[in-house]
C-alpha cells in the first residue's frame, strides 16, 4: 500500500543492511508501506530504511492525521 505522511516525523526505524535501529527524519510525502510476517506494519523510505508499527499504532498515526492511506 502506499501512505503518506502529512508531516516531517522522526521515528525509531531499522536498516535492512545491519538490523541496527536509529532515529530517522521521515519527510512529509508518500511512501511504500508493506504488512509484515509478524503481523506490524512496514513503513519504508527511500533509503531502504524501515519504521515498523503495531496495527494499533499505525491506526492512531491515521486517526491523529499524521498518516493518510493513499493506495491499498
Amino acid at each position: 500500500m502506499r501512505i503518506e505522511i502529512t508531516k516531517g516525523l522522526v521515528l525509531l526505524t531499522q536498516t535492512n543492511r545491519d538490523n541496527s535501529k536509529l532515529q530517522t527524519l521521515f519527510p512529509a510525502g508518500e511512501y511504500d508501506a508493506n504488512l509484515t510476517s509478524d503481523g506490524n506494519i512496514e513503513v519504508v523510505s527511500k533509503e531502504k530504511i524501515s519504521a515498523f508499527f503495531s496495527f494499533s499504532q499505525f491506526r492512531e498515526k491515521v486517526s491523529q492525521g499524521e498518516f493518510v492511506v493513499v493506495e491499498n
